[in-house]
């Protein structure tokens, strides 16, 4: 029981501190570096002004992506480093997917549709994502951790 307490309550701790530093910070930047560097990417999607859309309060996916990949007990200290530099990116290239559907499926592109029927399947999908990236990254612990183990081998590497 004490080996499961302890890494749950580590995680506890780092999800506090880091949804702490996320309101104090975090977001206000994020959301200044994702009006710039989302504007290209958006306007190419058809999105010509950035919304102050309920999708751009699913930013805080990042607090939950990177507490999990700092606190799963087991995962190689490399593997963590390449799946944080690898989700990052893919996190925020669904924030922009997601702000663009929420646009587009408002806009006078869409007249007379069902907005929320367009727009829940992509808030769930941006809502899943640094999840699944988790699971991805730590898959091979996570499949130890199912075996009853301790996790796996530790550094991303297929059994032979």
């Amino acid at each position: 029981m004490r080996r499961t307490l302890r890494p749950l309550l580590e995680a506890t701790a780092l999800s506090l501190l880091l949804t702490a530093l996320w309101l104090a910070w975090g977001q206000g930047a994020y959301e200044s570096f994702f009006a710039e560097a989302a504007r290209p990417m958006l306007r190419a999607l058809g999105v010509d002004a950035l919304p102050d859309s309920p999708a751009r309060r699913r930013f805080v996916s990042f607090v939950p992506f990177l507490v999990l990949m700092l606190a799963t007990p087991g995962l190689a200290w490399r593997r963590r480093l390449g799946g944080i530099l690898l989700g990052i990116p893919l996190l925020f290239l669904g924030h922009v997917g997601l702000v663009a559907v929420e646009a587009l499926s408002h806009g006078a592109h869409r007249p007379g549709s069902d907005s929320f029927s367009v727009l829940l399947p992509a808030a769930l999908f941006a809502d899943a994502l640094p999840f699944a990236l988790w699971a991805l990254f730590a898959a091979d612990v996570l499949a130890g951790l199912l075996r009853g183990g301790r996790g796996g081998r530790g550094g991303g590497a297929a059994p032979r």
